[in-house]
């Protein structure tokens, strides 16, 4: 075990901010150092990763939710020394699929045309369970957030993923600990497709957070924070 206090790294999703980790951020303190990244204004996946490592020393256990999960392998590529492990919700590793490129900038386009607000409804409802349509509080939370964004760095975080490097032999070559969490509702990155990452890393776990969808750490952050701590724990990477 390192007994040197880790920091956790945070980063959020395409069109989210720190408050992906509102439930989050003082459990983790307790346990290392904690810093939410601010991915708002990226347009390269790389670059983030450089970015992120320069703003931080020592051992790293990087949170990534979905972009942030790319980012996240971004990072043990460039300083797999750094990463003391890694844990990846509701992402995914291939690089760009076919028609990808003109879906993501239709929808830029709608940004420029009619703010973010003119793709807020539609983008949300593909990224939640059911169930969370139900959540009022929550579902207003959410949208505050995406509002936050502006097209402009909407436009920023699709170019990054547009350009996101194919991780698929990063996988095989990670040697940290790896947890591999989605949501059982999943639409965007099913549980199916971290069952394949799993199988890819050499020392990977993989938890299924019952009800979620692509948003767990919003629509069940007890669940996913008790699945986080609890595989630190097991694994001895943090006190």
């Amino acid at each position: 075990m390192n007994h040197e206090r880790p920091t956790f790294v945070l980063l959020h999703g395409l069109l989210c901010d720190a408050d992906t980790w509102a439930d989050f951020i003082g459990p983790l303190s307790r346990l290392g150092h904690v810093l939410c990244a601010n991915l708002s204004s990226i347009d390269s996946l790389p670059d983030a990763a450089r970015s992120v490592l320069a703003r931080t020393t020592g051992p790293l256990i990087v949170v990534g939710h979905s972009m942030g999960g790319r980012v996240a392998l971004e990072m043990a590529r460039q300083a797999p020394e750094r990463c003391q492990a890694l844990v990846l919700m509701n992402t995914g590793y291939r690089g760009l699929g076919e028609g990808e490129t003109e879906k993501r900038q239709a929808l830029v386009n709608a940004a420029r045309a009619g703010g973010v607000e003119a793709i807020l409804e539609d983008w949300l409802d593909g990224m939640i369970a059911d169930l969370t349509r139900d959540d009022d509080a929550l579902m207003a939370r959410m949208r505050a957030m995406v509002l936050r964004s502006t097209p402009d760095s909407f436009a920023g975080q699709i170019q990054a993923l547009i350009g996101r490097p194919d991780a698929t032999d990063l996988l095989g070559r990670i040697a940290c600990p790896v947890l591999f969490m989605s949501g059982t509702e999943d639409r965007w990155s099913p549980l199916d497709r971290h069952a394949d990452m799993t199988a890819r890393v050499p020392d990977a776990a993989l938890e299924a957070v019952q009800g979620a969808g692509h948003m767990a750490p919003f629509e069940a952050p007890a669940a996913c924070l008790s699945a986080i701590t609890g595989w630190l724990a097991r694994r001895e990477l943090a006190a």
